[in-house]
């Protein structure tokens, strides 16, 4: 229950009620990272979704000098989705910029919650479509912007 607070304030939580959230909060994994700490890597097979708790998370590819990052997550954001709805390989790694502690739901944990009610599933799958859509248009600006 103590997630509760943080939970209110994740978008991919927003319009879930508080009896929803009591259900998410009893399925959340808490992870502590040191800065450094490697939390995936890039072509591991994926099956869950973190959010961060707190602490600074950078997603990169590559490797050493060769590493580029492509995205930084704070308080609040998420990232793995992808692997969490289509089971495939990460698309990127992450690392810990700073010392953190994310929220892992893994794949039982989101089954569990979209067979919880239709209500709770339509708002879950809307949140997290909401998040993968501003995301890829970061993206895209950002190739834009290279091109």
């Amino acid at each position: 229950m103590e997630h509760m607070a943080v939970l209110k304030q994740i978008g991919l939580f927003q319009g879930l009620d508080s009896m929803e959230l009591v259900q998410v909060s009893k399925l959340v994994k808490h992870k502590r990272f040191k800065a450094g700490d490697i939390v995936l890597k890039d072509g591991e097979p994926g099956s869950s979704l973190f959010v961060v708790k707190k602490g600074e998370f950078r997603a990169f590819l590559g490797q050493g000098l060769n590493s580029a990052e492509v995205a930084l997550f704070q308080s609040g954001a998420s990232f793995g989705e992808v692997a969490l709805l289509d089971h495939g390989p990460r698309s990127a790694s992450v690392e810990a910029v700073t010392d953190g502690e994310l929220l892992e739901f893994d794949v039982q944990a989101f089954q569990t919650l979209m067979a919880h009610s239709d209500d709770m599933k339509i708002k879950l799958l809307t949140n997290i479509s909401t998040d993968l859509v501003t995301k890829l248009r970061r993206t895209n600006d950002t190739l834009a912007l290279l091109l």
